[in-house]
């Protein structure tokens, strides 16, 4: 049994039943399973009362915490009015479930939007749109004691029409310029910040805010969801950075085809450094 993790290392449910993984993730040592809700097994729906209660139970026995992540195709910065209420709607229901499971944190993308007739001016636009989203987002985040945690994201190649928010940190920068909450945190995900600014930058830029870590490895340019070391995330400086912040929260595995446990082994070496 691995019990000498400093750190609470988890691990992302994508593709199976959470329900199954907390004898796995407490037997290695890991705190923290994080549920993804875009597989249709793990749809909004499926939250019965019943399932909601056998995960509390399973969460307190074996001593691992829940957070949820929303899938990212649900954008509360959508520019048709309909499809935005419908998103926001989403996002609430998602806030009730955690509410009940007293999952930490729910992770969000920020959103897209398409760049015409000018780049800079539509992300603007579209930045605006979410702040406004999130201000009504918040105020049952704060009634139901649930953390909006915002998730940096991969910067979409010049010359696309498409293009996503929170791919820089200065939208984050703006983000949190508008809105003073407790309730809204920063998810630094290392694989899409080593394909732009790099993961000490986000890190420094937004350390009064991060609450939460996905990490994973890739060589800067495709998000390869690599085995830690394998890429090159600077780890080390990752880590030094971290101790230097004291940082407490969740650091949860996306990496693939390897255990978690092992990959948490991997980036455990690096703060024993």
């Amino acid at each position: 049994m691995i019990n000498h993790f400093k750190h609470k290392y988890g691990f992302n449910v994508f593709n199976l039943q959470p329900e199954d993984l907390f004898e796995y993730a407490s037997s290695k040592g890991l705190k923290h399973i994080e549920i993804n809700l875009s597989k249709e097994h793990l749809s909004l729906e499926t939250f019965t009362q019943a399932r909601i209660e056998e995960l509390k139970s399973l969460s307190r026995i074996h001593k691992v915490q829940m957070s949820f992540h929303i899938p990212y195709y649900i954008n509360i910065s959508e520019i048709l009015i309909p499809v935005r209420r419908k998103n926001i709607e989403y996002v609430k229901n998602c806030i009730n479930i955690a509410s009940e499971l007293i999952v930490t944190h729910i992770t969000i993308h920020v959103g897209n939007f398409y760049w015409f007739p000018v780049e800079h001016w539509n992300r603007k636009k579209a930045l605006q749109r979410f702040v406004k989203s999130l201000k009504d987002i918040l105020k049952l985040c704060e009634e139901k004691k649930i953390i909006i945690a915002l998730e940096n994201v991969v910067p979409i190649p010049n010359g696309s029409e498409y293009y996503l928010l929170g791919d820089n940190a200065e939208d984050f920068n703006y983000v949190f310029s508008q809105i003073d909450s407790n309730w809204l945190k920063f998810c630094l995900d290392t694989g899409h910040a080593n394909m732009g600014e790099g993961v000490v930058h986000y890190a420094n830029c937004l350390n009064k805010k991060l609450c939460s870590i996905h990490y994973h490895d890739n060589n800067g340019k495709d998000d390869e969801h690599l085995a830690v070391g394998l890429g090159t995330v600077p780890w080390q400086d990752l880590a030094d950075e971290l101790e230097n912040l004291n940082y407490q929260g969740p650091i949860v595995s996306e990496c693939r085809d390897i255990e978690a446990h092992k990959a948490a082994e991997l980036l455990n070496d690096y703060f024993s450094k």
